[in-house]
């Protein structure tokens, strides 16, 4: 069945005339004649007693409550892609944990502030994780800190982090070769970008790769890191964060290391759902109302 059979159907029903529905519809009435028949053909049904008014038959007012329902949903659908529609619905965002914790509860808070009839939902994952999930079309955005990444895929940059080298001791220095040989750190899985910044680090090093014991959650790290378990590679504006719980010390790092930027992974515009295109437009304002402190916004 067509949509439009449909809706030519619901307004025979409501005008009581084939003659009054082409009017509303601006079309012909051999228009509107046609898909009545079309319709009665392909249900095997008589759906109408031609008479005046034209009367809806017991199966023409069983298809009726389908027709509304069926034409409401396409006409809401068909709205909600207008560029100025209210956005309804979900978005779907992945994050890193360090972003999570530190720079999207303002974020969100001011976005659910503004588009309440929204549902967020937020998973964390490591970079390559939720760039796939990105591409998959299982989020509509990622928080990542990856580079290239595809055509496909649009990196928007969006915060500027500085990592530091963390333990649960004092550091004066930089360890040296043979202690940094010993060290364990602690990290993500593969895939997250903070480990392949341990991993740069160890190769500018001239040291062997890293031993690293995997975790998945960020409050395992700090934890451990704070107990002496190892080291970690971890945005300074986290440590900052979680100072308030556990001993922490950092060393600044190198530039070359230190610097990364999150960014924000999102298909190609056309793609856009109308949560997304309002989140991505409300990025600046929201980022301009939420604390400075840590990383820095990139307008």
């Amino acid at each position: 069945m067509l949509i439009r059979s449909l809706e030519i159907f619901r307004a025979v029903v409501d005008t009581g005339s084939f003659s009054a529905a082409a009017e509303r519809l601006h079309t012909v009435q051999s228009n509107v004649t046609a898909h009545i028949k079309k319709l009665e053909t392909e249900l095997d049904a008589r759906l109408l007693e031609r008479r005046t008014p034209v009367v809806a038959t017991p199966a023409g007012r069983q298809l009726l409550s389908y027709a509304r329902r069926i034409v409401e949903l396409h006409d809401d659908a068909v709205a909600r892609f207008h560029p100025q529609a209210e956005p309804a619905g979900e978005l779907r965002l992945g994050s890193m944990e360090t972003t999570a914790a530190v720079h999207l509860p303002g974020l969100l808070a001011g976005f659910s502030r503004r588009w309440p009839q929204l549902a967020v939902h937020l998973r964390t994952g490591t970079s390559s994780e939720l760039i796939e999930a990105v591409r998959a079309g299982q989020l509509d955005a990622a928080f990542v800190a990856g580079e290239k990444v595809g055509d496909d895929v649009r990196l928007r940059p969006v915060f500027e982090e500085r990592l530091v080298l963390v333990s649960g001791r004092p550091l004066r220095a930089m360890p040296d070769r043979a202690t940094l040989a010993q060290t364990p750190f602690l990290a993500f899985r593969q895939g997250c970008g903070y480990r392949h910044s341990i991993e740069k680090l160890f190769a500018e090093q001239r040291v062997p790769a890293p031993r690293i014991h995997e975790f998945g959650s960020l409050d395992a790290i700090v934890g451990c890191v704070a107990a002496g378990m190892g080291l970690a590679l971890l945005p300074e504006s986290t440590v900052r964060q979680y100072r308030q719980r556990f001993d922490l010390h950092t060393l600044a790092l190198p530039s070359a290391f230190a610097a990364v930027t999150t960014q924000l992974a999102t298909l190609q515009r056309p793609s856009w759902s109308r949560a997304l295109e309002v989140f991505m437009e409300g990025m600046a304002v929201m980022e301009a109302e939420r604390p400075r402190e840590g990383a820095s916004a990139i307008a």
